[in-house]
């Protein structure tokens, strides 16, 4: 899962931040180990970097898919690969955006049919 110069894109929807941040958020245990978070749980992810981790919850969801990467890190390289996939746009609209970069996701590649409080993962691609 991780890997050196991909990055791997998640589209849902939220009813606000903090129900996204909770959604990503990693919690410990008072020995200090990490439990896995709701995303790492719903897509079988055990470990990434936070470090690494961009997301984003935008108050109207984005009109095309282009606006959807705009201002991520490496969005001049990342959207022209993913645009290919998603020339005529994503099936639904989404407010919530998660990348995570110098990761590749193998797990499949079923966007969110819809609903709140939820992610669907689109893809990964080579950014460097």
């Amino acid at each position: 899962m991780e890997r050196e110069g991909y990055v791997s894109l998640w589209v849902g929807e939220f009813d606000s931040r903090e129900k996204l941040d909770d959604y990503l958020e990693i919690k410990f245990t008072e020995d200090g180990d990490a439990l896995l978070s709701s995303f790492e749980k719903a897509f079988s992810i055990e470990y990434y970097d936070i470090d690494f981790r961009e997301a984003v919850l935008f108050k109207q969801p984005p009109a095309a898919f282009q606006e959807i990467l705009k201002g991520f890190s490496y969005d001049e390289i990342i959207f022209p690969r993913f645009a290919g996939q998603y020339a005529k746009g994503l099936p639904h609209s989404y407010n919530a955006v998660v990348l995570l970069y110098n990761f590749e996701y193998d797990g499949g590649s079923a966007p969110a049919k819809g609903g709140a409080n939820q992610l669907g993962y689109i893809g990964a691609v080579f950014y460097r």
